[in-house]
Parts: C-alpha cells; structure tokens; sequence
C-alpha cells in the first residue's frame, strides 16, 4: 500500500501532510510535484531515496534538505534504455554492459564517464513503487539517499518523519510515497567503470566477489576503505 503526505517546506513542521490516497492517486500527485520542480520522498531496494526532475534548481534544494554542498547525485531511470536516451554522453564500455546486464534492476550504482571530471552516477532500482514512478514521469531522475550528510539514510516511517520534519522554505513542498517501513539493507553498491578497469567505489548491497564473476578476465580494482 502506498500513501501520500506532503510537507510545505515549514521549519519545525513534524505534521504528516496530506491524508492517504490511492496509489494511482499517491503516483499521480508525486509526478505533478516533480514536474513542478518540487522533490519527492521515495523507495528504493536497499533505502528511502529524495528525487526530482534532472534540474540544477532540484539539485540545490536536495543537497539544501541534505545539508551538504551542492555536488553530482544519481540519475535513477526506469531501464538501461532510459539511460541511454537521456544520457547520450554516456560511455558503455563492455565492462558497464556486463554489471548492468548481471545486476539490473537492482542495488548497485554505476558511476560511467561523460566527459565530465566526476562522471555520472546512474542506476536501475527494482522497486515497483519507484518503478512505476519512472514509468510515468519519463522514465529518469535525479535521486540520492534520504538522510542528512554523515547520518545513516532512512529506512523507516519514523526516520523519513525526522528528516522531512527539519526541511525548511528554502526547499520548497517536498511529498513522500509512503510504503512504511522497508527491509533492513545496506545501500547500493558503488562502482567505477573506467574504460574496462572496475573499482569499487563502496561495498554494499551487491558483494564484490559476484562482480569479479561477471567481469572476469576484465580488472578489478580494490574497494575503498
């Protein structure tokens, strides 16, 4: 079941906005608030994700709910298709192919190069609730976890509660697709793809040694501490 609530952006709020409605409904409202260019609360496999429309005006009032600078976020797409679609800069290495063949949908990041310094850092999440979203929003946007910087991401009504109460005007109406409380994971799994080298970037959901499987004889660098 999922429900929608809606915060206006009040400092101190700790309401829970709008009533529940149907899905249709709850899916409906969240997609005019993106193309809106508000922010929407929403789940993914692994945690609960903060996403809108791939805009700099987003990107600011995400890092602003986050309290971090503004920097790159993850570009969470409906299909592998999507990305290529909307991301045509996008290198596709037969590395990348074969970590997005082997584990999409699913909790693992891809960050590919685009020409810029960072790259992008895309995914395909297997959620249907954030499934359908994409489906009906045009199959891309931006995404990160919800959490403010150095804390863990929320993963409970109560934790999304405790970050959406503390959002202040300057982030504008941010919703939530409530589906309640989702399993216990640790976040996505972060990989590099740099030409055909690999580097995990942060152990997580997708163990390393299932990567080296599927890309042997290609290298793998060594994880992060």
């Amino acid at each position: 079941m999922v429900k929608w609530r809606e915060w206006a952006g009040a400092p101190g709020s700790t309401g829970p906005g709008r009533a529940p409605v149907a899905e249709d409904d709850a899916l409906d409202r969240a997609v005019a608030l993106l193309d809106a260019g508000g922010v929407v609360a929403h789940p993914t496999s692994t945690v609960y994700g903060l996403g809108g429309r791939p805009w700099p005006e987003v990107d600011a009032r995400i890092a602003a709910i986050k309290r971090r600078p503004l920097g790159p976020l993850i570009r969470l797409a409906a299909s592998r298709t999507a990305l290529v679609e909307a991301l045509p800069g996008t290198r596709w290495t037969e590395a990348a192919r074969r970590i997005a063949d082997a584990f999409w949908p699913g909790p693992l990041t891809l960050v590919l190069e685009d020409g810029s310094r960072t790259g992008v850092a895309v995914r395909v999440d297997p959620h249907p609730v954030v499934r359908r979203l994409l489906d009906r929003a045009g199959g891309l946007m931006t995404s990160t976890s919800l959490n403010v910087t150095g804390r863990p991401p929320a993963r409970t009504g109560g934790e999304v509660r405790a970050v959406l109460s503390r959002v202040g005007s300057d982030a504008g109406t941010v919703g939530w697709l409530d589906v309640g409380d989702l399993a216990g994971s640790t976040p996505s799994t972060l990989v590099r793809v740099t030409g055909e080298a690999v580097e995990i970037l942060r152990q997580g959901a997708v163990p390393a040694t299932d990567i080296t499987r599927v890309l042997s004889p290609h290298p793998l660098g060594r994880p992060s501490p």
